[in-house]
């Protein structure tokens, strides 16, 4: 039985983790979305369909798939970047089984929250395809970052405007007792009661 895979991020991790699952008997086929044009015109040279675009938009995520995708593998440079992808593929997607690759552990719990099944650490990427050789970019985890998961008020500029103007680390509204990810469409505009879900990290001194 085939099985429809998207990698999000045409990265040397992230086409691991996607041999990865191949070995396993899935993802037969898979779609690349990559904000940067020159990864995804490598993606097509190399024959993989791609679509190019911000990858925290619904509309580039169901361009390349992941609305009916059985797995999907995020695999962006940036933490913060990867936990909203990541709830934008599961407001998407209920079904499909989301693995994303984050680089420091200090996320991993955030990733869960927004939707993930399995949060790989760069480093296991590596023990999952061994004939994959890590990149020397320093990548690594992240000890000088701890992030947080908070709700604030919706503050009185923002009444009456959609929750995706306010900033990259909103990733849902809380209304009524009702997560809503801030991509779904039954949010409309953000009302006086709701409060913001909101990712931020601040640097840890040791």
């Amino acid at each position: 039985m085939s099985s429809r895979t998207v990698l999000i991020g045409y990265s040397v991790r992230g086409r691991a983790v996607v041999a990865a699952l191949r070995a396993n008997g899935h993802a037969n086929g898979f779609t690349v979305a990559d904000s940067d044009p020159v990864r995804a015109e490598q993606a097509v040279l190399e024959g993989v369909p791609a679509v190019v675009g911000p990858c925290w938009r619904l509309r580039t995520l169901w361009l390349a798939g992941a609305h009916t995708a059985d797995h999907v593998v995020v695999a962006v440079p940036d933490d913060e970047t990867a936990v909203r992808i990541t709830s934008a593929v599961r407001s998407l997607n209920e079904t499909a089984t989301i693995i994303t690759v984050v680089r420091s552990s200090e996320v991993r719990e955030l990733v869960e929250h927004a939707g993930a099944d399995h949060v790989v650490d760069i480093r296991q990427v590596y023990e999952w395809a061994p004939g994959a050789v890590p990149p020397q970019d320093g990548g690594g985890e992240s000890p000088d970052l701890e992030w947080t998961l908070t709700e604030r008020a919706v503050t009185q500029d923002e009444v009456g405007r959609s929750p995706l103007v306010c900033g990259h680390q909103v990733l849902a509204v809380m209304r009524h007792g009702q997560r809503i990810w801030v991509e779904d469409s039954k949010v409309g505009v953000l009302r006086d009661d709701d409060r913001l879900l909101v990712v931020s990290s601040r640097s840890v001194t040791t």
